[in-house]
């Protein structure tokens, strides 16, 4: 039977997310009425300018963003990502293949910053045997948590200017994220945690006027009910709610299913070669596990 499961879980190569029946019972007290505003009338501006308060405090315990000056909505993570690469001009670089892949998807690859020539596996610690080699003119895209096994870990030692997607906020309990100096844009998404995949939710924070989404804005050209909906979820929920509901259920699973639970309450990691074909990085033999389906078992 757990042979069987573990094999289910081996075929799924994306990251799913739990829906929630109260997040549910949330979005059924909002009617889309409710933001039907005259564009130009300056209501969309102000309930966006409260929204964006109330997030820059929400997720003040993890990320501190005084020094992005300018915000703006986006449909979800990967529309930041697009409006990113629509209007970047410089080769871009990420640290490793596991990273997200949207961003290869929709414009040119980025460089592997860690294919450094005679670059092997260390048996031994599961990773690279030699330092990546980051370029520290172009933009660095990096997820953190990390898209590539849910976890949180260092990046202010980086010097590139970087493009910090923190999708998996909302996901994991509350850690600290020191932002690299150079950091030019932070995207955040309501998708993951809270199982908004379909209402596609996103911000975009800037130190500088975005070369795209600043005109959008200034014409209030962005989906007014988007924006309720997202102050419903933080003002009805904190920022690690839903980690702490869950993670005793993903440990539970993880101990029965002899796997590493990841910072982010859904994923899990292992370096068994059982799970080869889930491994996402180049010289790294941790492979990311989706336990998603397996919740439904633990409620």
């Amino acid at each position: 039977m757990q042979l069987g499961i573990k094999k289910q879980l081996r075929k799924i190569p994306h990251i799913d997310v739990p829906c929630h029946k109260d997040v549910l019972d949330l979005l059924k007290t909002q009617m889309v009425s409710d933001t039907y505003f005259k564009r130009g009338s300056g209501e969309a501006t102000k309930e966006f300018e409260a929204v964006e308060a109330q997030h820059r405090e929400w997720v003040s315990d993890i990320i501190d963003l005084s020094q992005f000056k300018y915000c703006y909505f986006t449909h979800g993570a990967t529309d930041a990502i697009h409006h990113w690469q629509l209007t970047e001009k410089r080769p871009w670089q990420k640290l490793c293949a596991g990273e997200y892949e949207y961003p290869d998807t929709v414009g040119t690859p980025g460089r592997i910053t860690c294919a450094v020539p005679g670059q092997s596996l260390n048996e031994q610690t599961g990773r690279c045997s030699l330092k990546g080699n980051i370029d520290p003119i172009n933009p660095l895209f990096v997820s953190v948590p990390s898209a590539a096994d849910g976890n949180y870990f260092d990046i202010e030692y980086i010097k590139a200017p970087v493009i910090l997607d923190c999708t998996y906020v909302s996901s994991t309990n509350k850690q600290k994220i020191n932002v690299p100096k150079n950091t030019e844009q932070v995207f955040f998404s309501f998708s993951k945690g809270f199982g908004l995949v379909g209402e596609r939710l996103g911000l975009v924070y800037t130190k500088e006027p975005h070369a795209s989404l600043h005109l959008l804005k200034q014409f209030e050209n962005w989906n007014y009910t988007g924006v309720r909906t997202m102050q419903l979820i933080m003002k009805h929920f904190a920022v690690d709610e839903m980690w702490r509901r869950h993670r005793d259920k993903q440990l539970q699973i993880c101990k029965d299913y002899d796997i590493t639970a990841s910072d982010c309450f859904y994923v899990a990691t292992s370096r068994d070669k059982f799970w080869t074909r889930r491994r996402r990085m180049s010289w790294n033999d941790t492979a990311r596990i989706c336990i998603t389906s397996l919740f439904d078992n633990y409620l």
